[in-house]
């Protein structure tokens, strides 16, 4: 794969409308995305010979993707849904992460947070916390 510009990877909120109408959040500066797996554990003695050294055996756990970015308010459409679904009882939303050169990690994620904040000699900030809610497709981009 090719090196990428980071202003390519780009994070788009469901705008709510009727559809999946999805736009991006052009503020944001930095963009990251985790993908995390929790693991249980399984180690038993091995029962031929129970003196033996243990090794760690494990399972798959719980599944996770977080998402966080940072940039400046640009006072559009969807730092406002960003901002209305932070502010609803319930502050899931469906998003769409791209990865350029790699795919699109899709699904609904619940809005940690939403934080804002300015210097007197700088433009108005935002940053955001994202956690997954339910399963995360992932559809890679066609191999050229």
């Amino acid at each position: 794969m090719a090196k990428q510009k980071g202003r390519l990877m780009l994070v788009l909120i469901d705008l709510g409308t009727e559809g999946a109408d999805f736009a991006k959040l052009c503020g944001l500066r930095s963009k990251s995305l985790t993908i995390n797996n929790s693991e249980i554990d399984v180690t038993t003695a091995n029962c031929e010979n129970p003196g033996d050294p243990l090794w760690t055996e494990v399972m798959a756990g719980v599944k996770r993707v977080a998402v966080s970015g940072n940039g400046y308010f640009k006072t559009e459409a969807t730092e406002a849904r960003l901002n209305t679904v932070a502010m609803s009882a319930d502050p899931i939303c469906n998003f769409q992460i791209i990865v350029p050169g790699f795919g699109t990690f899709a699904g609904a994620f619940m809005v940690q947070s939403a934080e804002y904040g300015g210097e007197q000699e700088d433009g108005v900030t935002y940053s955001l916390s994202l956690a997954s809610s339910g399963p995360v497709t992932f559809t890679a981009l066609p191999a050229s």
